[in-house]
């Protein structure tokens, strides 16, 4: 089912239709449009794109995707590359900025196809189809909680504004980058609402109920493999968690 409409139903109290899924990426790849996007339309499946807004308008590229690219070309490993991203995000946002433009400095970068962004064109396509609809994930993909309160109003602002003048209509949702509990704050939370998102999702993985932080929902991340997505929809880790928590 749509996520706004799955969302605005767990925020009423009201109860879901059995086995219900939402589907959702982030980013704004031209991947979610040439690859996605005919699966979605094939199957009449809805689907939310959560939208770096600079990303989309070429301004600010993805700051991990240049990493991962500069490290690939100098011969990191895969280990060498998470442990350089897990550091680079502990770091307030105008420090992490500093050290990506020294790492990707003098590096030759060919982008690859699946990295590059969707056009705004692409995206009022997907919207005009009726299946896909957009949310805020902010403007250049910080860290929010590594950003001052001045940078994330900012972001959110950005974000919600040229998502408004590109697509004719302002967000409902927004999603955290990178979405762990540390990466937002309370204050993040009361910026969201300020600026007219109904609510906002992390990447904390759990089901979505009554009762929830409404800046604060669950959301499962992607899946491995089929049977990861088939015990996800099932229920089969949540009941795994509750015996591993004594709540057999």
């Amino acid at each position: 089912m749509p996520l706004l409409e799955m969302t605005q139903a767990v925020l009423a109290g009201r109860s879901l239709p059995s086995r219900a899924v939402a589907i959702s990426f982030d980013d704004g790849l031209a991947s979610n449009y040439h690859l996605g996007f005919p699966v979605l339309r094939e199957l009449g499946l809805p689907a939310t794109i959560f939208l770096a807004t600079g990303f989309l308008d070429g301004t600010h590229p993805l700051w991990f995707q240049e990493v991962d690219r500069a490290m690939k070309a100098r011969g990191s490993s895969a280990a060498e590359l998470a442990t350089r991203l897990a550091h680079l995000k502990t770091l307030p946002d105008a420090l992490m900025r500093g050290e990506v433009r020294k790492l990707v400095e003098g590096c030759a970068q060919a982008e690859s196809e699946v990295a590059r962004p969707m056009s705004w064109e692409q995206a009022r396509e997907m919207q005009a189809g009726g299946l896909v609809a957009f949310g805020g994930h902010t403007h250049t993909h910080p860290v929010l909680s590594r950003c001052t309160p001045a940078q994330q109003a900012e972001e959110i602002r950005v974000c919600r504004d040229r998502m408004t003048e590109e697509l004719g209509t302002s967000p409902c949702l927004f999603a955290y980058t990178n979405g762990g509990p540390g990466d937002f704050t309370s204050e993040t939370q009361e910026l969201l609402a300020a600026h007219g998102f109904q609510a906002a999702f992390t990447m904390m993985p759990a089901r979505l109920g009554a009762g929830l932080p409404s800046h604060a929902l669950p959301r499962y991340g992607n899946p491995t493999s089929v049977l990861e997505a088939e015990a996800t929809a099932s229920g089969a880790f949540e009941l795994v968690k509750q015996w591993r928590g004594g709540g057999r």
